[in-house]
């Protein structure tokens, strides 16, 4: 008997609650997901991903007391395992190539295409 693979923790950092609503159902329905919560601030973040297990941090570039490149910053310079997926309302081939290179696992645009989110989630 094999044992089904063990879910991706997900942890939300967005200060939009009603997208914050929205995206932990869709990541509770997801069966290779688990929603670990969220938070609204960049510090509640890294505390956060120091302090549990989190796989995937979803996160928005404007929170509340920083911007999320400040979080991933600080992040990459922990030596955190936590693969970190920008996703922000910014459209923008600089802003994305500026994210990879400052260590986020990808970059999805909140452009309601729920799927590719979910996928991106799935595939880091």
């Amino acid at each position: 008997m094999t044992s089904s693979p063990r879910r991706r923790r997900v942890l939300i950092a967005d200060n939009n609650l009603d997208l914050v609503v929205v995206l932990s159902e869709l990541i509770r329905m997801e069966g290779s997901l688990e929603l670990v919560g969220h938070v609204a601030t960049g510090a509640a973040a890294i505390e956060r991903v120091n302090s549990e297990a989190v796989d995937i941090l979803l996160l928005d570039l404007g929170l509340e007391d920083c911007h999320g490149f400040e979080v991933l910053d600080k992040l990459v310079k922990s030596g955190s395992p936590t693969r970190v997926i920008v996703h922000t309302g910014h459209a923008s081939a600089e802003l994305q190539a500026h994210a990879k290179r400052r260590g986020a696992a990808a970059y999805v645009v909140k452009t309601g295409d729920i799927e590719q989110l979910l996928a991106t989630m799935r595939d880091v």
